[in-house]
């Protein structure tokens, strides 16, 4: 796992301070959000860069992140309509690491934005990006994924070409 995590860290010095460009997402903290003294509620923190990687991941691939493997008829059709047509499948976590460098207060604004990194034939990276109302890069939240084909057979397969993100490789 070594590995993997250097990899994901990539560029990682280069995203200190945010450039002004495309953000994704912006939003505030509310009082929930983090402690008085200015430490991010964590959960809370996985929970919104979840939110974001969903809203990018349906702008860039044009399906809804659940229907991948919803089992109803709503999700099969997003499935089959898809180009190319998808399996039903999932992207299991298989570890999560937060980094959280600079404090945070509650009615701060946050700019966050979505990349992913592909680590090897079956796991990819997913990063989201924090900066705080100064641009700082205040946080980052990576999740491990690997790719699990659920029908017609359970299987792990390689991450589809089409999973990953076009923007900021």
């Amino acid at each position: 796992m070594h590995h993997d995590l250097e990899r994901l860290l990539e560029g990682f010095d280069d995203a200190k301070t945010w450039s002004g460009g495309e953000f994704d997402d912006a939003r505030r903290w509310s009082y929930g959000d983090v402690e008085n003294n200015g430490v991010f509620y964590h959960p809370n923190l996985t929970h919104y860069a979840h939110q974001v990687f969903e809203e990018v991941f349906f702008r860039e691939r044009g399906i809804h992140y659940a229907d991948l493997s919803g089992r109803d008829e709503q999700h099969m059709k997003a499935r089959k309509g898809h180009n190319p047509p998808i399996a039903r499948m999932t992207f299991p976590v298989q570890w999560l690491h937060q980094w959280m460098g600079e404090a945070m207060h509650a009615n701060d604004s946050i700019k966050m934005w979505i990349d992913a990194v592909q680590v090897a034939e079956k796991r990819v990276g997913v990063r989201a990006w924090v900066y705080n109302e100064s641009n700082e890069l205040a946080a980052v939240v990576i999740w491990l994924r690997w790719a699990r084909k659920l029908e017609p057979v359970e299987q792990t397969v390689a991450i589809p070409e089409w999973f990953l993100a076009s923007r900021r490789q």
